[in-house]
């Protein structure tokens, strides 16, 4: 297989993980946000704003969360753009795209039930994310991610070979914005070992 070495840098893989959590960021936003609303009142001075700010230093790690989780997956968005590689020919395909419900209910809908409610507990979380990181970085779960899914990303462990040559690959997991198909032309980047993205390639009949 003559696909080109191109891998997904561990600083990557730190923000897809951060992408997954992406849920979990927004309810505690949700859930622990305070800030009365008043629409006649004058604007908060630096004193007050600081005040706010002390009461809602959760919810605002949460933004800042979110804001490098959506720089790193412009950054993955513009990776993936170099899926040129190909054409290969799927010889044989599963879709796995539950695997994105597996991992939303196995590692991110526990965390929601952690309370928050004094520093104790935050370092809990803290600690936790932390480890679950460490395994999701080192077991490439990165495609797993169901941030991913809500955008329109799907999963498939396929098999599959180049032009007419009887050399085939081993299972590889694919990630795509596609609906695959047995027999589908298809051009890849290689994001790890066993792990592309892959898009429709166009083949031009004679």
């Amino acid at each position: 297989m003559n696909t080109r070495q191109v891998q997904m840098s561990r600083l990557i893989k730190i923000g897809m993980y951060l992408l997954s959590l992406w849920l979990l960021f927004f309810l505690i936003i949700v859930n622990k946000v305070s800030i009365d609303i008043c629409l006649t009142c004058n604007f908060a001075s630096k004193s007050e704003l600081f005040e706010i700010a002390s009461k809602n230093y959760l919810p605002l790690l949460c933004f800042l969360m979110l804001g490098i989780s959506l720089c790193f997956y412009a950054v993955f968005a513009r990776l993936i753009q170099g899926a040129k590689d190909g054409p290969f020919k799927i010889i044989e395909i599963e879709d796995k795209s539950a695997e994105h419900l597996v991992f939303l209910a196995t590692y991110v809908i526990p965390l929601v039930g952690f309370g928050l409610e004094n520093v104790r507990q935050i370092i809990n979380l803290s600690i936790t994310l932390v480890l679950l990181g460490a395994i999701y970085i080192r077991t490439n779960l990165f495609y797993a991610n169901p941030t991913l899914s809500l955008l329109g990303f799907k999963i498939h462990t396929v098999k599959f070979e180049q032009g007419s040559s009887s050399h085939q690959s081993k299972s590889a997991i694919i990630i795509s914005h596609d609906d695959l198909e047995l027999h589908d032309s298809i051009n890849l980047l290689r994001l790890d070992k066993y792990i592309f993205f892959a898009r429709k390639a166009i083949v031009i009949k004679s």
